[in-house]
């Protein structure tokens, strides 16, 4: 008889929501196999380590999954004539760790080609009202529209992450709030784009999808009322200190410490590629040789034939 103790270490910062979930298979052989299905796309870092071991090794799997589901671990008994025992916990965080990250790709700006818009950067609000450390090179943007615009996709990903749950109430004032809608795509070289701030029930995009460059994403929400203010925040980062999630524990906004580092994009605009500076104006641009620089060979025979797919 196989003793099996499931210890599974479910922490929402490290984004598990039963989405992602441990099983075993016995072999022939006496041996467990440990393995996970997921039911969300995306790549997700993930940490598993057994404990209380009996007739067996401790052992430590360290490593991406992106498939629905795989194999993680083979424990073998010392003795085949007795059974296995042991404990595990296991942990998982979005993204690649440290990924080779395209520094010069050019971006372009979320809001629609020939419009002019003014850019601030914004605080970091963990730092700002929790007294928490900034992320490293953390560098997030604001726009603040005067209507519901529509928001658009600044480069080729996959949509692994939409919340489409907040109807906040713009009559009352506020700074912040985290009751907001948002969009998470992940790019082929394992940057993130975090895009915040859309009308419940506007997000035009789904889940798996993949996106191109300039893709309706969804319309921007009414933050403030009283200044008409319609307000959307957007980032780009990826995965780096994620060396200790095994080790986390339960964290305060004042001792939390970001797995992300965050990038300077090169954005695309009418005066050629540049980096956003606050409180200034820029006109989005774009071009075909944007829309191409990502695609696959048989993306661009399906757009000769027929371009309006890819808008």
């Amino acid at each position: 008889m196989i003793c099996l103790i499931l210890l599974a270490i479910n922490n929402y910062s490290f984004s598990q929501n039963q989405n992602i979930t441990i099983n075993r298979t016995l072999n022939k052989d006496k041996s467990v196999n440990l393995n996970y299905e997921k039911k969300i796309p995306g790549s997700y870092y993930l940490f598993l380590e057994l404990s209380d071991v009996k007739n067996c090794y401790t052992e430590v799997y360290r490593g991406v999954i992106t498939g629905r589901s795989g194999k993680l671990l083979n424990i073998k008994p010392i003795d085949v004539m007795q059974p296995i025992g042991y404990s595990y916990k296991f942990n998982t965080i979005m993204g690649v760790p440290d990924p080779k990250v395209d520094s010069l790709f050019q971006y372009v700006l979320p809001f629609k080609t020939g419009k002019k818009v003014k850019i601030y950067e914004a605080g970091n609000i963990g730092e700002k009202y929790f007294g928490a450390e900034k992320p490293q090179n953390w560098k997030s943007y604001v726009i603040n529209f005067e209507s519901a615009d529509t928001i658009f996709s600044m480069r080729k990903g996959i949509v692994v992450k939409i919340i489409n749950e907040y109807n906040d109430d713009p009559s009352i004032k506020k700074n912040y709030t985290n009751k907001r809608n948002y969009i998470i795509i992940e790019h082929e070289d394992g940057t993130f784009a975090a895009y915040k701030g859309f009308q419940i029930n506007t997000i035009k995009v789904k889940l798996g999808q993949t996106v191109y460059p300039q893709t309706q994403l969804g319309l921007v929400h009414l933050f403030d009322k009283t200044a008409n203010n319609y307000r959307f925040d957007f980032s780009i980062y990826y995965l780096s200190n994620y060396e200790n999630i095994g080790n986390s524990g339960k964290r305060t906004f004042k001792d939390y410490t970001s797995y992300y580092k965050y990038l300077t994009p090169r954005f695309l605009t009418t005066n050629g590629l540049t980096t956003v500076e606050s409180k200034k104006e820029y006109m989005a641009s774009f071009d075909e040789s944007i829309l191409l620089q990502e695609m696959t060979r048989s993306e661009k025979k399906k757009y000769a034939k027929d371009p309006n797919q890819f808008r």
